[in-house]
């Protein structure tokens, strides 16, 4: 998590009052109704009054926060930035140079940092919607919608870093489903938002370009490029991710993503990936082979599970997985031999989103449904393809 740095012990930066309700709320607090000058929080013995005000006002925020502060108790620096990135997933992202980059960065190479750093989110929030080697302009609502609401927080200490930081929406609302018989094993969750599918894909793309293109010798197989696009890399992506590597300044690239305590991220994604500059001409030419060859990645589908599902006796089980189909949020049942499934309730409780590939028909109810997958596994796992 974020925290203050910094010579001199930096002041305290203030959450706002909405963050603090929402953190209060996602912690246990529940509010009274509320009167004419404001509501009353309780916790257990615990009492916080917080005003009725129609904007936030850092005054009352620090109040509310010290608090809260003495009722945790833990210090007012520690808990600011646990309150005001509680819904915000947080990248770091981060230039090193040994020689040339310590607590300042040549304006050229942070420009470049900052311009393509735009142009990996973007390409990621399009691959999180549609999956696609080279998306050759044309880059999906959805996605441009989550790069707008972004935010760049202030520079941290260490090389060059900048925090980049996607705000979360409310999740939807969970799968409607039966109520679970007694020989019936059920396990329920909401959908992820889509602002977190946007960076997971980030990740993920991260992660599968360092391990896949990257580190094993050689140029990358057609199978490698398929198996890269279904976890939503793109020839932009590529781009941008190697214009990066490509300043002369930089002789590393790392991601460190922290995702927000309001929603667990994946427990078994790397907390970072670093890339060292000299990587800049592989990945330039895994760009390049993005846009010869077409990667089609429609016979696949990935998302977060959000239900599964087994009666006592039965063979198989059925996962539900939360995903984006022809331009749609979409939620498809998987059937799977028991041993698999076994596999998917501790994927589920790890939070790991799963890659899927199969026909998709439509079942019972119009129920989007794969009986027979080719393939179910985490995303986050990779296996040798061939060319």
């Amino acid at each position: 998590m974020l925290h203050a740095s910094g010579i001199g012990s930096p002041p305290v930066r203030i959450p706002t009052v909405p963050q603090l309700r929402a953190y209060m709320k996602h912690t246990g607090w529940s509010s009274q109704p509320p009167g004419a000058g404001g509501a009353i929080w309780i916790k257990e013995e615990a009492k916080i009054g917080i005003p009725a005000i129609s904007k936030s006002d850092p005054v009352i925020a620090r109040g509310v926060l010290e608090r809260l502060a003495a009722h945790e108790r833990v210090s007012l620096a520690a808990l600011a930035p646990k309150v005001r990135y509680h819904r915000m997933d947080v990248t770091l992202l981060r230039a090193a140079n040994d020689q040339r980059i310590t607590d300042t960065i040549p304006f050229e190479a942070a420009a470049t940092v900052i311009g393509s750093a735009r142009k990996l989110l973007r390409a990621a929030g399009t691959t999180a919607w549609h999956e696609r080697g080279d998306i050759g302009g044309n880059y999906a609502r959805r996605g441009d919608e989550v790069l707008k609401k972004a935010r760049m927080d202030h520079t941290q200490e260490g090389s060059f870093i900048i925090p980049l930081l996607v705000p979360l929406s409310d999740p939807p609302a969970g799968p409607e489903g039966q109520m679970p018989l007694p020989d019936m094993e059920l396990y329920t969750a909401a959908p992820e938002p889509f602002e977190r599918r946007v960076t997971r894909t980030f990740a993920q793309s991260i992660m599968a370009v360092k391990e896949i293109i990257v580190d094993p010798e050689g140029t990358p197989t057609i199978g490698d490029l398929h198996t890269v696009v279904e976890r939503g890399v793109s020839r932009e992506f590529c781009s941008a991710l190697a214009q990066i590597l490509a300043e002369p300044a930089i002789g590393e690239f790392e991601t460190t993503f922290d995702w927000a305590d309001a929603l667990p991220g994946p427990a078994t994604m790397p907390e970072s990936i670093s890339i060292d500059g000299d990587a800049h001409r592989k990945i330039e030419d895994a760009a390049a082979l993005l846009k010869r060859n077409r990667i089609d990645a429609g016979s696949t589908f990935s998302g977060n599970i959000i239900e599964l599902r087994r009666l006592t006796k039965d063979p198989f089980g059925y996962v539900t997985i939360s995903t984006v189909r022809r331009g749609r949020l979409s939620d498809i049942r998987v059937r799977l031999p028991f041993a698999q499934y076994q596999d998917a309730v501790s994927w589920h409780q790890a939070q790991r989103a799963v890659i899927v590939e199969g026909e998709v028909s439509v079942g019972v109810g119009r129920r989007l449904v794969v009986d027979h997958p080719v393939k179910c596994r985490p995303i986050d796992e990779f296996q040798p393809t061939l060319a």
